[in-house]
């Protein structure tokens, strides 16, 4: 009997002390009261005192697009559920586009790929490679179409390998290459240019598919149109996941901005190209649809409302000031609950995901101003800070994936949820929405 207490006893002290070692109390600290907040005022405040914006010049703009479909067979990425995760057919090729704008004094350019999010490994090769090119690091904006069906094996450890297949360095190297290509081809393809912006309410194919009726949806289809001398190109966002295709679907495919890009192309454009918008909390609705029928449904009919957006929108303007900045945004320490009050260790969190440094990014066009986010950024979050733009004479676009990732950014009243994208997927704070949007209303203010 003393033989066995002993032994339960020892368990019974592992197990206690595996708790204390890998999980701690959930951090509800209010986000004013943290260093990391005072660390990331202080440096918007830097930049807000030096900002100076380039002076109205002639723009002259340019495009490309560049494949990155694998030549043999690859991990697809987007669900974890999804088993074995080598796809078995290309059922759409999938692409990295670029547009660049360039004035007498600023240069920038807009990255979308066809992927899941623009990982950090990616963004660091394309840096190193563009800096001998005579790009900076804060002109480059990126973004994703989030296709969760598309190329994979980019993410080092445990849950990089779980939700886009084995990393392999080649994938990094190679996107990493093309996303370099398709900026020089875009940069050596200029011509005399002009910008317009549209937007168009388009609730019917979007649902909030965290909270259903309870919260709301972000339905705007925000549109840049792009001239480059006598060609037309259409830059577009959407709120709506790219997850039309369900992890039974092994075929590596664009979902349905592959669908809405293609239907703009053959009828209207010389160019599109399509990034993900205020995604989180936001799913498609394609009724009964499913698969590949509910993505082309999607697509198509999203496009028919793109072109109907470019009809009424604001006229292009010849001119436009250039300006676009990067800047990091401090964060607390990771919170991934494994239950309402507890979490993961940092350690844990960072051997299991990586530790990477997030920014925020943006790009200002006249009057046009996009904003990027390291994150699934919600879109009921979004709402307000779009008439806070415009009550500053902004067209505001806000677009996830922007090379770092740090999970999602729900509206902070939905973090106690059990659902995956509060419980598991929301790993830095309970109020990191109202914190988000605080940081982004001061780029706003910044660019005004």
């Amino acid at each position: 009997m003393k033989i066995w207490l002993r032994i339960i006893g020892g368990l019974l002290a592992t197990i206690i002390f595996s708790i204390v070692l890998l999980l701690t109390w959930v951090d509800r600290k209010p986000y004013q009261q943290k260093k990391f907040y005072r660390k990331t005022m202080t440096a918007l405040d830097s930049l807000q005192s030096a900002y100076h914006p380039s002076l109205p010049d002639s723009l002259r703009v340019g495009w490309a697009k560049v494949s990155i479909t694998p030549s043999r067979k690859r991990p697809l990425a987007g669900y974890g559920a999804r088993d074995p995760k080598t796809f078995q057919h290309i059922h759409d090729s999938i692409f990295v586009k670029a547009v660049v704008f360039e004035n007498a004094s600023n240069k920038a350019a807009i990255i979308a790929a066809d992927l899941l999010i623009i990982h950090p490994e990616v963004t660091q090769a394309v840096h190193h490679v563009l800096k001998e090119a005579g790009w900076e690091q804060d002109e480059v904006f990126f973004t994703a179409t989030h296709s969760h069906s598309s190329l994979g094996a980019w993410a080092p450890g445990f849950v990089g390998n779980l939700f886009s297949g084995a990393y392999d360095s080649e994938v990094i190297h190679f996107i990493a290459n093309q996303i370099v290509r398709a900026i020089k081809l875009a940069q050596e393809r200029q011509r005399p240019g002009s910008v317009g912006y549209g937007e168009l309410s388009v609730p019917d194919l979007v649902k909030n598919r965290l909270v259903g009726e309870e919260g709301e949806e972000d339905p705007w289809l925000k549109l840049i149109s792009i001239r480059s001398g006598d060609q037309n190109g259409l830059f577009s966002t959407y709120s709506a996941h790219a997850t039309c295709l369900s992890p039974e679907v092994r075929d590596l495919s664009g979902d349905y901005p592959f669908y809405y890009n293609e239907a703009l192309t053959e009828s209207t454009f010389n160019f599109s190209a399509f990034a993900a918008g205020a995604v989180a909390s936001m799913g498609p609705d394609g009724g009964s649809r499913v698969e590949f029928e509910e993505a082309q449904y999607l697509g198509s009919t999203l496009a028919e409302q793109a072109m109907l957006g470019y009809l009424v929108g604001k006229k292009d303007k010849s001119i436009a000031a250039i300006r676009s900045l990067r800047f990091p945004i401090y964060l607390r320490k990771p919170n991934m609950k494994v239950s309402t009050d507890l979490r993961l260790r940092p350690w844990v969190f960072h051997k299991l995901f990586g530790d990477y440094q997030p920014e925020i990014a943006s790009l200002k066009l006249g009057d046009i101003l996009l904003i990027g986010t390291p994150c699934d950024f919600s879109g009921e979050l979004a709402l307000p800070l779009y008439q806070y733009a415009r009550d500053r004479g902004l067209h505001l676009i806000i677009t996830s994936f922007n090379g770092g990732y740090i999970g999602y950014v729900p509206h902070d009243r939905w973090y106690d949820l059990e659902r995956y994208e509060t419980r598991t997927m929301s790993w830095y704070g309970h109020d990191n929405g109202a914190y988000f949007s605080e940081v982004i209303k001061r780029v706003i203010d910044i660019n005004r």
